[in-house]
């Protein structure tokens, strides 16, 4: 691993063992409110990162620790690598053990609040030990009001992730600025990212407000056949509360990225109008629409003519190209939160970096998550992404996947909860010149603090 990869999580460990240190400090002093606050802060605005960071079921948690041994069954793993004729290796079924870890929660104070969804994992294969490893997913939040009209937002991402199905790979496709997260990827390669985003929000008056900020983010994954990504951006928007529960917003965003071994770059704009709109306290949903204004560059191989074919003996040569491109832009998300439960919809199309093979792409993606977390024993989840990219450079065939997953757990003590779950992926490329299709089976017992039972989302 590399110095500023390892500073970088670092930096992040280092921000978690902070707040935790402040959060004892502030428990002296501020009263705790408790988890879903009477006041209404009004509906969600997509521009400014409003995640369910800490959320399960509709319901705000408490901080909380635990930990999970499980057999695992992984079937369609795929390394970056062939065999003697040309074609990918196929390991087959792959049976094993994994150990989970982790901690969630949110806290409120009366100037501070903290969310964290801290997942990790180990697993051993008996059938191959190739694929052993470690998956590791942070997403810190933490805010303050800084006085009457300014509030400060911070958030980190970071994580190490070499599977390309189960609960690691839904995480980029239901948030859009998780730029940094790999998502949609080909292989089952070890990759490490991280990304920061810190935003500034000005509270002019009771109905309008003005936000801005700042992200860095990379990715580094193992294979040097797959490209790696440098990039920082900007954001800024500016909100009018037109009632109680309806807003509009016009927001403005810049990236500008660079691919790690291939040439390549990236600078995107973005303008869009959002809307946002909460139904009570129960329903919410916020959408926005634009465009963005693509500048990218790299290369891409291209067919010779049959007469220069004649005299070099070459039929393909490698090519520059940099082109200018408009796509549009557009994103929604629909929440519904009952007693015990929650209900998520979200759906977008936009640009991403790409997956390390698809550079800068157009991406769409689809989503629907519930979860359900019951009074006293048991909790139910259930997740379903569809995602797409069409590469706005490079001569590729459409790339078009899909995903779901559902699982379980069961309280059957103050510390112990028995779970199972199931994933599914399946993905197609150049015009479903390649297929792939993968299952994952997970059944064990976690440990967890708290006397909810544990939830899968």
């Amino acid at each position: 691993m590399s110095s500023r990869i390892r500073s970088k999580l670092l930096a992040a460990f280092l921000l978690v063992v902070w707040i935790a240190g402040s959060s004892l400090a502030y428990s002296q002093t501020d009263a705790t409110p408790k988890s879903g606050s009477d006041e209404y802060k009004g509906p969600s605005i997509l521009s400014r990162d409003n995640t369910l960071i800490g959320e399960r079921g509709g319901k705000l948690l408490d901080f909380r620790l635990y930990g999970s041994v499980s057999g695992v069954y992984d079937s369609g793993l795929s390394p970056v690598s062939t065999d003697q004729n040309g074609k990918l290796v196929s390991p087959g079924g792959n049976y094993g053990v994994e150990l989970g870890f982790g901690a969630n929660g949110s806290k409120q104070w009366r100037r501070d609040s903290v969310s964290l969804d801290y997942a990790g994992s180990y697993r051993h294969y008996s059938t191959n030990s190739y694929f052993d490893g470690t998956d590791q997913y942070l997403n810190l939040r933490y805010g303050r009001v800084l006085s009457r009209r300014w509030t400060l937002d911070v958030k980190e991402t970071a994580g190490i992730t070499s599977l390309s199905n189960g609960a690691f790979s839904y995480l980029p496709l239901t948030t859009s600025d998780l730029v940094a997260v790999p998502a949609n990827e080909l292989f089952d390669n070890k990759s490490y990212y991280a990304q920061t985003r810190a935003t500034a929000i000005w509270q002019k008056t009771a109905r309008l407000s003005f936000s801005f900020g700042g992200d860095s983010y990379l990715i580094r994954r193992h294979s040097h056949a797959l490209a790696g990504l440098t990039g920082y951006g900007g954001h800024a928007d500016v909100a009018y509360r037109v009632t109680r529960r309806q807003t509009l917003n016009l927001s403005y965003y810049y990236s500008d990225y660079n691919q790690q071994r291939v040439f390549g770059y990236g600078k995107v704009q973005t303008a869009t109008l959002g809307y946002s709109i909460g139904l009570g306290r129960r329903y919410d949903f916020a959408t926005s629409f634009g465009g963005s204004y693509v500048d990218t560059r790299g290369l891409q191989t291209v067919d010779v003519d049959p007469a220069i074919v004649a005299i070099i003996g070459q039929a393909t040569v490698i090519a520059n190209y940099h082109r200018y491109t408009t796509v549009p832009y557009f994103q929604a998300r629909f929440v519904r939160r009952f007693s015990q439960s929650s209900l998520e919809v979200d759906g977008a199309t936009g640009v991403t970096p790409g997956n390390g093979v698809y550079l800068t792409s157009r991406q769409t993606t689809a989503g629907l998550g519930y979860s359900l977390a019951g009074r006293r024993k048991w909790t139910l989840g259930a997740k379903f992404n569809y995602s797409e990219l069409s590469t706005l450079g490079q001569t590729l065939g459409k790339y078009m996947g899909y995903q779901g997953g559902v699982g379980g757990t069961y309280k059957l003590n103050n510390l112990m909860s028995m779970q199972l779950r199931y994933d599914y992926r399946h993905y197609s490329t150049q015009n479903d010149f390649f297929q792939k299709d993968s299952h994952r089976i997970t059944l064990g017992f976690a440990f967890s603090s708290g006397d909810r039972p544990l939830s899968i989302w």
